[in-house]
This record gives structure tokens, C-alpha cells and sequence, in this order.
């Protein structure tokens, strides 16, 4: 008899429940796991079966729990304070697991759509240069071939920006000669966060690139006015450029009119 056979066996057959079930895009799990994860992830159900479930989850303390408690991040609830009551109840426990949650975080990672609640798991188990160098590895790996794996990278690239560190400035700046708009879009906001003036010549660049899309360079020229960032060198040459909505200055301003 397996261990979760005798942990969870009671009136169902014990080899059924021992047996081990695939979840959606994860590893297989075992039953119980399985019928708590069904649970967890049934957004039309009662919110306090999804909450008891995410508790016997955690109780459990294994990392096939904790791939069954990530998957409450994957959707939504109309009730916004109970969607994020909830939401925190599984960052709490996921945290409280420490290490052990990390190798199903980096899974779901590479699998879902979902990151900000796993990623803000991560940076408290492991601090945030582990974090940066995860999200960088796993960003670096995704080939984004097909639109769902398009937008996980956008969303991973998204919540990358929110970290002060020299590895994603250098990400973010390869970024920009990308061929994904959105990705390049992501880029400039995110240097922005940065607040790194001596981006002003990079950006610019894509500003005068006579191949680049009006969408990003709008982009830049929305970031450029916000931060009043002077680019006075190349004042002419972006006279040439910017749309009549726009006019720079003899210091090498950028202003709307």
C-alpha cells in the first residue's frame, strides 16, 4: 500500500486511492492531490470548498501540494476581495513551505500565464537575486512561437521590471532591437523604471529608426517627456521624425503641443 493510500484511504478502494493522475500542463500527481487541486481551481464553486481545499493542500506539505495550491493563481473570481483573499491564502502557505515550494514555482513559471503571485513567492523564499537570475534563465528559454507562449514571456518580462538589477537593465536593452513589439514596448517602460538618463541615446534609437513601429515609438516619446530626459545631439534629426503632436525644444526637450 502506498503512502498516500494509507495517509487518505477510507471508503474508496485503497489502489485508486494511491493512484497518481496528470494535472493540466503539470507532473503527475497523486489522487488525493488531484481531487483537492479539482477543488482549488473551480472558480464557479463555493469560495469556502476552494479555501478548505488550499488547507489540506498545505497541511499535506509536499511539492504535489504545493502544485495543486498554484493553480488558484490561474484565474479569477468576480468577487475582487475574495479573489485576492484568497490568492494570499496560497502565497502564505507556499511561502510558509519555504524551499520545498520552489521547484513547482519554477514549473509553473515556465507553464502559465500567471506570474505575479508565484514570482512574489519566489523573491520571499529565496531573496531577489535569486529571483532575477530565475525569471532571466526561464525568460531566456521560452520560445515564443505560439500567442500563448508569446504572452507568458510578455508577462515574465513584465514582472522582471520590477527589479532594480544591472542583469535586467542588460535583458531589457536586448530587448529593444527584438522582433516582438510588445516586447520592446515592455522595454522602454521598464528602462523608464529604471531611471537611467544614459538610456537616452538607446532610446533614441528606436525613435529614429525609419523600421520601427509608431507604437513603440510613441512610447518612447511619452517616456522621453516624462522624464524630461534632454537629447539634444540628435534635436535634428528627431525634428524629422516625431509627429506634429510633438515638438522638442533648443535644449533638446521633447514636449507635447
Amino acid at each position: 500500500m502506498g503512502l498516500f493510500s494509507k495517509l487518505f484511504g477510507g471508503g474508496k478502494d485503497k489502489a485508486e486511492e494511491a493512484t497518481a493522475d496528470a494535472s493540466p500542463r503539470g507532473p503527475a500527481l497523486p489522487g488525493p492531490v488531484v481531487r483537492l487541486m479539482k477543488k482549488v481551481e473551480n472558480k464557479y464553486g463555493q469560495a469556502q470548498d476552494r479555501q478548505a481545499a488550499i488547507r489540506q493542500l498545505a497541511d499535506m506539505g509536499t511539492p504535489e501540494a504545493v502544485h495543486g495550491m498554484l493553480r488558484r493563481f490561474t484565474f479569477r473570481i468576480e468577487q475582487t476581495i475574495g479573489d485576492e483573499e484568497e490568492k494570499r491564502q496560497v502565497f502564505d502557505e507556499v511561502v510558509r513551505l519555504g524551499p520545498l515550494s520552489v521547484p513547482p514555482i519554477l514549473d509553473f513559471l515556465e507553464k502559465e500565464n500567471s506570474p505575479y503571485w508565484p514570482t512574489k513567492a519566489l523573491r520571499d523564499i529565496l531573496g531577489e537575486e535569486a529571483t532575477v537570475a530565475h525569471l532571466i534563465d526561464i525568460i531566456e528559454r521560452t520560445e515564443a512561437i505560439f500567442d500563448r507562449d508569446i504572452e507568458r514571456k510578455i508577462e515574465l518580462v513584465s514582472n522582471l521590471r520590477e527589479y532594480k538589477d544591472p542583469r535586467v537593465r542588460d535583458m531589457l536593452e536586448g530587448f529593444l532591437a527584438g522582433d516582438n513589439e510588445e516586447l520592446r514596448v515592455h522595454a522602454i517602460e521598464g528602462l523608464a523604471d529604471l531611471g537611467r538618463d544614459e538610456m537616452g541615446d538607446t532610446l533614441v534609437e528606436r525613435l529614429l529608426d525609419e523600421n520601427e513601429t509608431q507604437r513603440v515609438k510613441t512610447a518612447v516619446l511619452n517616456l522621453l517627456i516624462e522624464k524630461q530626459w534632454k537629447v539634444k545631439r540628435h534635436k535634428e534629426a528627431i525634428r524629422k521624425v516625431i509627429p506634429a503632436a510633438f515638438w522638442i525644444d533648443d535644449v533638446g526637450v521633447i514636449h507635447r503641443r
